[in-house]
């Protein structure tokens, strides 16, 4: 998780595990890997939401890793495990203060990651976008240094997660932002090389404390309002965009690296669907990609035609299909938490979760995916 300093990376995390603490909505709960780090966690959210004064950053020195559990209540109330991910909080003074030595360990966890998430200032994206100083100094220092160390980073899925969207809700629509954004030579550089590798790439508003909690004050200062209580907002959705983006990228390699399926050769031709180039019968489609994935990616056919479907679907379309399988999706969650006996059934369902949050996104936020 890169962005420089002040971005919100710390508040974003507390907040993340505060709403996801408990199994609700999502269909899901997040278990933190220790009782400390459970105690960190909700003592941040404490401070948040009680204390004058925001937690502090991490330190240049510190790389905080928190590794957390997707675990899963059914009906009958037994729990069961579904999967992790860790989250490395890179100090933001790596993207903006200037440092003589090289890290290699930080490089090499880069590398090793399966997704970045790159957190852009909400309170200097609002500065950029009314043309004060604030907002020019990070378009032309702050963000494009995180972006050369992303530029680096090959054929892994970016999200972009556009921190403190309450002070920018209202004034300006995601859509202006991404214009603007545009302007910026090296992030139109960046959306242009990874679209053209078929890379997913996210552009997602949250607020770890959402509106009407935090206001904006003259200073550049933000004040709390000690008559409401947080309310984090889209937090949850960078974290279930990971793996149904891993998996799509993963699918992606398989169709530009695998000319030949079952002795039969296909000629892979631009703007062919998936579908298309596997011979469009859904059931032998779905198993001849099985054949090529790795291990970690064998899911169950039907969450692999979702997303294929997802990954067929033009951009300009991703809102009128995203409202037409809001109910659908639904009811496969349903009866899929119905059917979770053990780890691999619980996985299953939590990746029908990811793709219900994900297809939210689509729907309330459909220029929210960068690919063009």
């Amino acid at each position: 998780m890169l962005g420089p300093s002040g971005s919100g990376k710390t508040v974003f995390l507390a907040s993340l595990y505060k709403k996801l603490s408990t199994q609700g909505d999502t269909g899901f709960f997040l278990q933190v890997e220790s009782p400390e780090k459970r105690k960190r966690l909700n003592n941040l959210y404490t401070q948040i939401a009680v204390d004058e004064k925001w937690p502090k950053g991490t330190t240049y020195s510190e790389v905080s890793e928190w590794t957390f559990t997707c675990r899963v209540q059914t009906e009958g109330l037994p729990i069961y495990s579904a999967c992790q991910f860790t989250y490395l909080d890179y100090a933001g003074g790596r993207i903006n203060d200037e440092m003589g030595e090289d890290d290699p360990e930080f490089d090499n966890q880069l590398k090793n990651a399966d997704a970045l998430l790159g957190l852009l200032d909400g309170q200097r994206l609002l500065a950029l976008m009314q043309g004060e100083a604030l907002g020019r100094v990070w378009a032309v220092n702050d963000f494009p240094n995180m972006l050369n160390i992303m530029q680096e980073i090959q054929n892994k899925p970016i999200h972009f997660v556009i921190s403190k969207w309450d002070i920018l809700e209202g004034r300006y629509t995601l859509e202006e932002i991404i214009d603007c954004l545009y302007k910026i030579p090296e992030f139109n550089n960046l959306i242009r090389t990874r679209s053209r590798g078929n890379i997913p790439i996210r552009l997602i508003p949250i607020s770890a404390v959402g509106k009407d909690f935090a206001t904006l004050q003259k200073d550049g200062s933000m004040a709390k309002n000690f008559q409401a209580l947080p309310k984090p907002f889209q937090v949850e959705v960078p974290l279930a965009c990971v793996l149904p983006d891993m998996i799509q990228t993963k699918l992606k390699e398989i169709m530009e690296q695998k000319k030949e399926i079952s002795d039969i050769s296909i000629d892979v031709k631009a703007n062919v669907t998936f579908w298309e180039w596997l011979g469009g019968i859904a059931g032998e489609a779905v198993s001849i990609v099985s054949q090529y994935l790795p291990k970690k990616y064998q899911f169950t056919a039907d969450i692999l035609e979702r997303l294929i479907e997802l990954l067929d679907t033009p951009i300009e379309q991703k809102r009128e299909l995203a409202n037409n399988r809001k109910l659908q999706l639904q009811r496969e969650k349903e009866e899929a938490l119905k059917k979770v006996t053990d780890e691999e059934t619980a996985l299953n369902y939590t990746i029908k979760c990811f793709l219900g949050i994900q297809n939210r996104l689509d729907y309330n936020f459909p220029e929210s995916n960068l690919k063009r």
